[in-house]
């Protein structure tokens, strides 16, 4: 009887010890929390306004010449997301998710980070990757690579929302220029985004 009950006390041992290692090794291969990509940025009027100011020398050039081309920098992009993206979304007729904006600008992608913020939840840490290009139309697409608050998925309706405000900010910006234009090239890398293209007559 005492052996037995020995053997049933070691066989729970064992089991636990191996729930417990199977537990940890799953904790060790969760994704970590988002991480800032510009952690000492501090969003600038100045920035902002450098980014809307790219876009109107663009509209100007198309008006001009018939082809236009825009640069932006992560900090500017970072600067008029944290500062002006909420209001924006909102003319839209759409919420925006997060708070505390910024964006990377990095291999094709841009890479938008920042807080989500709920009645009775703690602020968590979110990102979402989205790779533009350029579609058939000459217009620029906009598809989302993976999202993640915290150390889990990101829902589809604030993907969406956050789809189109990337896709808005960058079309809204070019919706100026009279005529229809088409895009002929859109390049992102080393902290910057460029966006070219021309009238089409």
């Amino acid at each position: 009887m005492m052996r037995s009950a020995i053997r049933s006390l070691m066989i729970a041992a064992s089991a636990i010890s191996a729930l417990l290692a199977v537990t940890l090794a799953c904790a060790i291969t969760m994704p970590s929390a988002p991480q800032a990509p510009l952690p000492s940025l501090t969003p600038s009027v100045a920035d902002a306004d450098a980014f809307e100011q790219s876009f109107r020398q663009a509209v100007n050039q198309a008006t001009q010449t018939g082809k236009f081309s825009a640069t932006i920098n992560q900090q500017q992009l970072s600067s008029w997301l944290s500062l002006r993206a909420a209001d924006y979304a909102r003319q839209q007729g759409y919420d925006l998710p997060l708070k505390n904006l910024q964006a990377s600008l990095q291999g094709g992608k841009i890479t938008l980070y920042g807080i989500v913020s709920q009645p009775d939840v703690p602020d968590t840490p979110a990102q979402v990757v989205f790779t533009p290009t350029i579609d058939g139309n000459g217009q620029i697409a906009v598809a989302v690579q993976s999202g993640q608050v915290g150390v889990v998925g990101l829902p589809s309706s604030a993907l969406n929302n956050l789809n189109k405000l990337i896709k808005d900010t960058l079309t809204g910006q070019l919706s100026r220029i009279q005529g229809r234009y088409i895009l002929t090239a859109l390049n992102i890398a080393g902290g910057t985004l460029t966006v070219s293209g021309q009238i089409n007559r």
